[in-house]
């Protein structure tokens, strides 16, 4: 029966290989003490109850251990996910704004009287541009003095009255002791009045190098007056401004001459006048010309990070769901999940169909040299991207951004394939997006399976310490009996040597 038993247990299944190691522990250390009881005592009673222990412990312990492990994996595969994911939504974000498809150049032939900044509005071709007036600020410059703490009216206190474009502003009060230049200039500046005033050393060996510096805003409605009511002070030596000064500076608007039309501002950045175009002038000048060309190339490469950023994102998609993948720490970490599944269905749907705000020519991808294979693989057609942003680049643009500039993540604005596709894919890596739901959950999940882990271990501690207690008696009762039949023999041969003389 011994041999049977030996046999069935040597052509048990693989999967059966821990029930048949435990059944073998257990046979041994009954064996242990059914020897003992032969022999006496010397059993290793701590090792017998430890092994009965491991044996009931172990399978429960790698039970739990396998889910933890599993969950580690679900998060490693999650967290995979989520990054190829986000590196699209970058892609995306770099076609998301009007601006980005900022395309055209423009090179003034004269940089020195001004030069020129394209916008994603603006349009190829040549304008004339002239120079005739820069805008400038009103400035005043005043008489000098010696220090910056030298008193202006004898201590006394002073008030100071500005008008700023003909009208007048609300009176500045120097309490007394607060009459010196410097005390002059934070008072304007803390008035904000649209006048900034300025300390300035000019270290012109004079014994009166300080003066104060006035300017008012560029433009000819920044004109701007000052005047002094020094009350009971001593006007000594007072706040004088010289109408001579060669420092001093009116006020003047730009005019800028472009293809033949004046136009007068206020500043000297002027963006309003040709549609995508900024100018910023420096100086008077004669006619120059202003060339726009269109480059792609930057444009081009933001389609080629889209593309490469998706098939990146498809291909993790499949090492993770792939029950076969070898890759290491993500491959089959995610084999069969819905959320995965989901996701990856939502961000192909970004890319089929008409855009949301789609162009007179133009509204799909395709329609651009983009699309998806049955297999799931994105690619561009570089010629006809070309032809597209050649021949109807502003669709191309409606058709990405909606014409929008830094639309909000939380906007309920149609807004392009890129703009849809960042606030789509912002929703899905949120706090409360599925894919940190989904990893949150399995890290909670395992934060019960390690609490589980430590019950069973003050479990098996508590069994340990009886199965001791309970070994321990059976040795000291085993001993005790051995000792007993040891005396008795002794007993009975005392007997027999006394019965037969021997």
């Amino acid at each position: 029966m011994a041999t049977s038993a030996v046999n069935s247990t040597t052509t048990s299944a693989a999967g059966a290989t821990t029930a048949a190691q435990v059944a073998a522990a257990n046979k041994a250390n009954a064996q242990k003490i059914k020897t003992s009881l032969g022999a006496g005592s010397g059993v290793d009673v701590s090792s017998l109850a430890q092994n009965l222990v491991d044996a009931e412990k172990m399978p429960k312990a790698n039970s739990i251990n396998a889910k933890i492990s599993k969950n580690d994996a679900r998060i490693s595969g999650y967290s995979a996910v989520s990054f190829v994911v986000n590196e699209v939504q970058t892609a995306l974000a770099a076609l998301k704004d009007q601006s980005s498809f900022s395309s055209v150049t423009g090179v003034s032939s004269n940089p020195s009287a001004f030069t020129v900044t394209a916008g994603a509005a603006a349009a190829t071709g040549t304008h004339e541009v002239e120079v005739l007036q820069i805008a400038k600020a009103q400035r005043r410059v005043s008489n000098g003095v010696a220090l910056p703490n030298t008193s202006l009216n004898g201590g006394k206190a002073m008030t100071l009255n500005f008008t700023l474009g003909g009208v007048a502003k609300t009176p500045i009060s120097l309490a007394d002791g607060k009459d010196t230049p410097q005390d002059v200039v934070n008072a304007i500046n803390a008035a904000n009045t649209g006048v900034k005033a300025q300390l300035i050393n000019t270290g012109d060996g004079t014994a009166t190098p300080y003066q104060i510096v006035l300017s008012g805003p560029t433009g000819s409605a920044g004109v701007f007056t000052m005047s002094t009511n020094y009350g009971a002070g001593t006007a000594s030596p007072g706040l004088g401004f010289n109408a001579g000064n060669t420092a001093n500076q009116n006020a003047s608007d730009a005019i800028l001459k472009v293809d033949g039309i004046s136009v007068t501002r206020s500043t000297n950045s002027i963006s309003d006048v040709v549609s995508g175009l900024t100018f910023e002038l420096k100086t008077p000048s004669a006619a120059a010309q202003v060339n726009l060309t269109r480059d792609t190339s930057a444009i081009k490469a933001k389609f080629d990070a889209l593309v490469t950023a998706y098939n990146d994102a498809n291909t993790m998609f499949g090492v993770v769901t792939d029950p076969k993948s070898t890759v290491d720490t993500y491959g089959a970490t995610l084999v069969g999940d819905s959320t995965v599944r989901s996701v990856r269905q939502q961000m192909r749907s970004l890319f089929v169909g008409a855009s949301s705000t789609p162009g007179t020519n133009i509204s799909a991808l395709w329609q651009m040299g983009v699309k998806i294979d049955e297999k799931g693989v994105m690619s561009v057609d570089a010629t006809k991207l070309d032809t597209a942003l050649q021949d109807n680049f502003s669709d191309v643009v409606t058709a990405f951004t909606g014409n929008y500039n830094g639309l909000s993540s939380f906007s309920t604005q149609n807004a392009g394939f890129a703009g849809d596709g960042v606030r789509k894919l912002s929703k899905l890596l949120g706090a409360n997006g599925p894919m940190l739901s989904q990893s949150t959950n399995a890290d909670t999940q395992n934060s019960k399976f390690k609490d589980d882990l430590s019950k069973l271990d003050t479990r098996m501690e508590a069994l340990l310490a009886r199965y001791t207690k309970q070994f321990a008696a059976m040795d000291s009762l085993v001993g005790n009996v051995n000792s007993q039949k040891t005396s008795l023999k002794a007993s009975f041969d005392g007997m027999m040597a006394s019965y037969t003389n021997k």
